[in-house]
């Protein structure tokens, strides 16, 4: 199976949510939490034609990240440290490479982003 057509096969949701990933992957900031996420593709999606994509809440990160798993392009790591109750966040990391990412995703969420 090609890139592009797991990429084609994806909601735009659900690619904004792996290109915030990549994003984050880039600066070294993964494993993430899925608020970290949120919060990147909130500023990300600023500059982008907000019919595209409208506004992603965290339980669309929390569902895009699920099926982006599923789908073998994201994995959830293992939380470090556990809560008082004694749960972890899960964090999750790009399980391909950013590059396959920034290629596969439709152009409108990737514009301006790359140099």
């Amino acid at each position: 199976m090609s890139n592009v057509s797991r990429f084609d096969s994806i909601s735009l949701t659900n690619q904004a949510v792996l290109l915030g990933l990549a994003d984050l992957a880039g600066e070294g900031e993964t494993p993430v939490q899925t608020h970290d996420v949120r919060r990147h593709c909130k500023q990300r999606l600023s500059d982008v034609d907000t019919e595209v994509v409208g506004t992603i809440s965290e339980a669309d990160v929390i569902r895009s990240l699920y099926r982006l798993e599923e789908e073998e392009l994201v994995e959830e790591v293992p939380p470090a440290e556990t809560s008082p109750t004694g749960k972890g966040r899960p964090a999750y990391a790009l399980a391909v490479e950013s590059d396959a990412v920034y290629d596969g995703v439709v152009d409108e969420l990737v514009a301006g982003t790359r140099d």
